[in-house]
């Protein structure tokens, strides 16, 4: 007990031993030296846990290992100083880390993702040799078909393991200092889950709500489809960009850049508002005839679906942090967790800002997202009118071939469809019935 209180005591000395771990809690590794990454280290430890975390990107290992003080954590908000049992400050350090998934990975019974989807499948072919049969593997966020990359994995090595996917993201975080200190702003009271097996949905689900610190529920979804087809990032990020920066005056007709970055939520305009419901309603037909192509793929035994509407699925991952649900654009304005978020721009000159196509918003939203579910529709025969305008946009302003007379091209990589994967719609059936 000496120990732990140690660890959470805001002076921190030379030296320190990590927490004591609390008997019968799993030992979990996380993959990757993001600003979630970062948090788990942290708030985990703090928590009793043992966190191991596999660094193999650049120098992540090296800086983590060379801070011989624990992580700071700052607890920000009101919500995160009460979950953290700690107050607004807190220090920890990881069990070991380790860019060799050898040193860090055997063992833990749950091993984290918190990466990019392009970082999925390099990553998984790393740790599953190493993983112990009893593990699961959780991506997160898991949008972008999560269940069919590790597939394709598992075929590969000859190995399979438990998998898990959530979405969206349960944190909202930052790093400070890295390897040294991290904010954390946010932390979600609802998220949603899936599992391969689907059966292991129901004992695994409590499980993780504790181990996520979730506030209230993680919901548990029928298969992974629920969290390809909910309006996250794919949607929120890519229907902002179209409305910012074509359909609310692009920056070229301008004759010139933008004076200042945009803020991305905070100055979303009526255009942006459109636009995102356009997504969001061609979405939702996408959901109704993956459900009626698969029947429980994404509705409940009860009937419920796990795919909302895009204002319902903000009300649902933010709740009181948002004071006005009418329009998309009203819970963008006042999400107090989205304030002062920037755009995906770039200042090129003094008072000249354009649009960065290099940025994730567009790099991975855009393949990674909103391809996987135009792919989806056009397996299903669903129209997708602006679905196509936004991506036909991209594409050409990104150098890149996603769509070629209408059609998904699966030669351009990357992308997330199930042409790419050579999935059928029998080979969906199989997997999601």
């Amino acid at each position: 007990m000496a120990g732990r209180a140690q660890v959470l005591c805001t002076h921190v000395p030379e030296a320190m031993p990590v927490a004591v771990p609390t008997a019968g809690k799993p030992l979990i590794a996380v993959c990757g030296g993001g600003n979630a990454a970062h948090v788990m280290a942290c708030d985990l430890t703090i928590r009793g846990y043992r966190v191991n975390v596999y660094a193999p990107f650049g120098k992540e290992a090296e800086l983590f290992l060379a801070n011989k003080n624990p992580i700071q954590i700052n607890y920000v908000t009101e919500k995160t100083r009460s979950r953290s049992g700690v107050g607004a400050v807190g220090h920890a350090r990881p069990n070991a880390v380790s860019k060799k998934p050898a040193d860090v990975i055997p063992g833990a019974k749950y091993i984290f993702i918190p990466l990019p989807v392009f970082a999925h499948e390099p990553t998984l072919m790393d740790i599953v040799p190493h993983c112990d049969s009893d593990a699961m593997i959780i991506a997160m966020p898991a949008t972008g078909a999560f269940d069919w990359t590790a597939t394709r994995v598992f075929r590969k090595l000859g190995k399979s393991v438990r998998i898990g996917g959530i979405a969206p993201l349960p944190y909202v975080c930052r790093t400070v200092t890295y390897a040294k200190e991290v904010n954390l702003m946010g932390i979600k009271d609802y998220i949603g889950m899936a599992t391969l097996p689907a059966g292991l949905i129901q004992t695994e689900a409590p499980i993780i709500k504790d181990i996520l610190n979730i506030g209230v529920e993680v919901e548990q979804y029928p298969s992974f489809v629920p969290i390809t087809l909910t309006p996250t990032n794919p949607i929120m990020h890519t229907g902002r960009l179209y409305g910012m920066f074509v359909a609310g005056g692009y920056w070229r007709e301008k004759k010139g850049g933008y004076p200042a970055m945009i803020k991305f939520y905070d100055d979303t305009d009526d255009i942006s508002d459109e636009w995102l419901h356009r997504l969001n309603d061609e979405n939702r037909k996408i959901a109704a005839a993956m459900e009626k192509a698969i029947p429980g793929c994404t509705v409940t035994k009860e009937g419920v679906s796990k795919i909302r509407d895009i204002n319902m699925f903000l009300k649902w991952a933010y709740g009181p942090d948002i004071t006005k649900w009418d329009t998309c654009g009203d819970c963008y304005r006042t999400n107090k967790q989205f304030h002062g978020v920037g755009s995906p721009m770039k200042m090129v000159a003094p008072g000249y800002w354009v649009p960065d196509f290099s940025n994730r918003y567009f790099s991975e939203d855009f393949p990674f997202g909103l391809i996987a579910n135009r792919g989806l529709a056009e397996l299903l025969g669903v129209p997708t009118p602006d679905m196509d305008t936004v991506i036909n946009w991209a594409q050409s302003e990104m150098g890149k071939k996603w769509l070629v007379n209408g059609k998904i091209n699966p030669k351009e990589l990357p992308q997330m469809t199930p042409q790419a994967f050579n999935l059928t719609l029998d080979d969906l059936r199989k997997m999601y019935s």
